[in-house]
Formats: structure tokens, sequence, C-alpha cells
């Protein structure tokens, strides 16, 4: 091949890393095939729920695939090393359906604990804090639910202390106005 047509005409060397790169993927698909069917059954008997064993193949499908510079040419070793892949990505899902699990337990035990009602005092203060322009909002947050002091709020939003305190005067004075208009 000459110069002329690596650089643009005839078969380029962009075509011929391509084909490449083709040739390398139908050698991984044709040498993987086979072990698809095997995968899926391995996760069917050990996944619950069975739904996720095509989730668990895909995975290590992607694992296979990452690692195919290292899939061995034997037939047998290459299921080995397929089942060796599988086995991790089984312990994976399993340690996700616990951490799930725990999560959901939480979860529906949070929901069960009852919450004290909240007075409409705390919905008109939320709606009058949301009518505020957005740099006062930033401000009234940090400081009530933050508990961050004046000085630290300056320091966040970097300005001085002075300018946060006179800032958030303002604010809360305009916080006390909508305030006043929504309990109206």
């Amino acid at each position: 091949m000459s110069a002329a047509d690596a650089v643009g005409g005839g078969t380029g060397a962009l075509d011929i890393v391509t084909e490449l790169a083709h040739a390398s993927d139908r050698a991984f698909e044709d040498a993987v095939a086979p072990l698809v069917p095997l995968l899926l059954r391995y996760f069917a008997r050990r996944v619950t729920p069975s739904e996720d064993a095509a989730d668990c193949t895909s995975e290590t499908l992607v694992a296979l695939w990452r690692h195919r510079r290292r899939l061995p040419a034997a037939e047998a070793e290459r299921r080995a090393w397929a089942y060796g892949i599988a086995r991790n990505v089984l312990a994976n899902h399993r340690r996700g359906r616990v951490r799930r699990d725990l999560a959901n337990d939480a979860l529906r035990a949070a929901a069960a604990t009852p919450t004290p009602p909240i007075p409409d005092e705390a919905f008109i203060a939320a709606e009058a804090l949301n009518l505020l322009p957005e740099r006062d909002q930033e401000l009234i947050r940090l400081v009530v639910w933050e508990e961050l002091s004046i000085a630290e709020v300056g320091r966040a939003l970097g300005v001085g202390a002075a300018t946060a305190r006179s800032r958030y005067a303002r604010a809360l004075t305009r916080l006390r106005g909508v305030y006043a208009s929504l309990d109206a």
C-alpha cells in the first residue's frame, strides 16, 4: 500500500483498521456465542428473581468483552474462565440484592413511623421562602438550615461578614413581609 493509499483513495489505513476491528468482533462473538445459553442457565438457577438472570448474563458478557485479549483459545478453558467471571458477577449481584433489601426495610420502617403533623405556619413559611429571590433564599437557608454563622455564610458566599449581615437582615425583612401577606 502506498502513502497515497493510506491518506485517501484506494484501500486506506482506516479501512484496514476497521476491517481488523470487525474481524476481532466476529472472532469474539464466535468464541462467546456457545457460552451464552450456558451462562444464562447458570444464572437462572442461582438468581432471585429469575428475571435478573439475563442482566447478570449481560454483565458477564461485558466483562468478557473488556478482557477479550485474555480470552483463552481452548474452548474448555474459555468456558471455565467465563464461569469464573460469572461467579464474580453473581457475588456482586447478591451483595447488591442485600443492600437493596436493607434499604427497602429501612424505608418501610421509616414509612411506618408516625410523623407529627406539620403546623400550617411551616407551610406558609416554606411558601414565603420560595417566593423570595434565589439569593435571599440561599442566604436564609445557610443560616437556618445549615446552622452557619453570618461570618461563615459570608465566607461561603465570598463576601465580608458585614455585607453578609446586612444582606441577611434585608432578606429577613423581605421574608417577614411575604409571610405576612400570605398569612393574611
